[in-house]
């Protein structure tokens, strides 16, 4: 357990996790990828220390075989789902599915299957789903990334009809707030394999920076946030909000 808690709370990222990961650590928005395969991944907890042993030995030395260039990989657990991790791996075009599991193409059917199996056995679910950046509605300043403690992620489900609402009260009301802040803001629409929803996500430095209340009501103040918020309204649903903490030996 003292091993979990340490890694936990581990500075990374691909991460720059990218998008949570990709997204919170890359150094320019016009080079980032737009599309990541995300993987929520439950461990058992009396499994766990097995499984770390297995993505850090010998899921990475694979991918990294098979010319994967970068992963990231989050944990939640302070506030979130305890000994759930999700892996966020950008790719080009669908079509790069078409040349089947890197695992695979690194360690041979063979030893790929075996290895799986033990993957497996350390799981008590896992679901997979496409993560679309909208990089018109998000903030990655230029520069280097600074390090990421939390990911503070809140996922939201958009009425019918009314994404483009959406989008336009993002642009026109809460962007200007992140540029003028010099924050990274990450947003991202859910795809195959979810449900069309979308997260907002930012980065934070320490624990310390989510004390004084949200982004908005620092950076605003109650009543300026109450009345940004206000015009949300019948156009967005807040479904959950997560704390994800980077894995560093899990990323690259």
């Amino acid at each position: 357990m003292k091993r979990f808690v340490h890694t936990r709370l581990l500075l990374s990222f691909c991460a720059g996790a990218v998008a949570l990961a990709c997204g919170m650590s890359t150094p320019a928005q016009a080079q980032t990828p737009t599309q990541f395969r995300y993987t929520h991944t439950q461990v058992k907890p009396d499994m766990l220390n097995e499984w770390l042993d297995l993505q850090k030995n010998e899921v990475v030395p694979a991918l990294k075989k098979a010319g994967q260039n970068t992963r990231s990989v989050y944990v939640s657990g302070l506030f979130g789902n305890s000994f759930e991790y999700v892996t966020i791996t950008p790719f080009a075009k669908y079509a790069d599915f078409d040349a089947g599991s890197p695992i695979v193409k690194a360690l041979g059917q063979p030893a790929a299957a075996r290895l799986n199996e033990k993957l497996r056995k350390c799981i008590v679910s896992q679901n997979s789903y496409v993560g679309t950046r909208l990089t018109e509605i998000s903030n990655v300043p230029d520069g280097p990334p600074p390090p990421v403690v939390v990911v503070v992620s809140a996922r939201y489900r958009i009425a019918a009809g009314k994404m483009q609402d959406f989008q336009a009260l993002v642009k026109s009301d809460i962007l200007p707030v992140y540029k003028k802040a010099n924050v990274r803001l990450i947003v991202t629409q859910r795809g195959l394999g979810a449900n069309g929803d979308v997260t907002v996500a930012t980065g934070y430095a320490k624990w310390a920076d989510l004390d004084g209340g949200p982004f908005l009501v620092k950076q605003l103040g109650a009543d300026g946030a109450a009345k940004v918020n206000a015009k949300f309204a019948g156009i967005r649903t807040l479904i959950e909000v997560v704390a994800w903490s980077p894995v560093a030996d899990l990323s690259f």
